[in-house]
């Protein structure tokens, strides 16, 4: 298997391994208080665990993607690059709304996928025993009388937020690389349109990836999170210290480009 290099690869790592190191001393969040709690005190609590588990799969699947490309599978990570904006995405999202919504709307998601389960076990599909049980548990978490509290579908979510329009489009077009079609075959055919005849490879063509691009969806991430957690004015410095470098490693890319 060939192993690929490109310019920029080294400080893309090194950004990446200081937002690890950056999260990792993060601040200890506030103690929650005693007493009784009602829905709204739990969603407070609860948002910041959800964006943690978003930020934390956003920072592996980064760092998957890293190893997978120095081993040379570069091409067949669309479906992590995928996973990643839409997780930065939805960070982002969770920023505009309150906890209340944004936990509910998380909650009202799984029902509905969890549903799916179940329609498709009445189907014919068998499920293990007990999982039906423990699938209706989950479901009953949802408020009730928020069943109309929900994920934006990213498109209309994209209307929200102009500034993120672009990410739409990389998870549009990783989205065709992640599915059977054929943008997925093509790095792996080489049509000859003199023959006509076309040649089979084991390995795909190499592309060239934005260095910029996961450091920069990092930050989004960070910068959501910590807006959350309440510890956004605590990482001002380091935040902007790490949003210069990754503005250079893009510069430095395009430059490199150019010449």
């Amino acid at each position: 298997m060939t192993t690929t290099k490109s310019p920029g690869d080294g400080e893309e790592d090194k950004i990446l391994a200081d937002f690890r190191t950056l999260i990792e001393k993060l601040p200890a969040l506030p103690p929650t208080p005693l007493g009784e709690w009602n829905r709204d005190d739990e969603a407070a609590v609860r948002a910041v665990g959800i964006a943690w588990g978003w930020l934390m799969r956003t920072l592996r699947t980064a760092e998957a993607i890293r190893l997978l490309e120095h081993r040379g599978f570069g091409v067949e990570c669309a479906p992590l690059r995928r996973s990643i904006v839409e997780h930065v995405i939805r960070l982002h999202w969770a920023t505009t709304v309150d906890t209340c919504r944004f936990v509910e709307a998380a909650l009202n998601k799984r029902k509905h996928s969890l549903g799916n389960i179940t329609l498709a076990a009445e189907a014919g599909t068998p499920l293990p025993d007990g999982a039906l049980d423990i699938i209706e548990l989950l479901k009953s978490e949802a408020d009730p009388g928020s069943d109309s509290v929900s994920f934006k579908d990213l498109k209309s979510l994209m209307n929200d937020i102009p500034d993120y329009q672009i990410l739409f489009q990389i998870w549009l077009t990783d989205t065709q690389e992640s599915h059977a079609t054929l943008t997925s075959s093509e790095a792996y055919v080489e049509f000859d349109p003199d023959e006509p005849g076309l040649h089979l490879h084991m390995e795909p063509t190499p592309h060239d990836r934005f260095r910029a691009m996961l450091p920069s969806l990092m930050l989004l991430g960070t910068e959501a999170f910590v807006h959350l957690a309440g510890m956004a004015d605590q990482l001002t410095e380091p935040l902007a210290d790490i949003r210069d470098r990754v503005t250079q490693l893009g510069t430095a890319q395009k430059l490199s480009h150019r010449a």
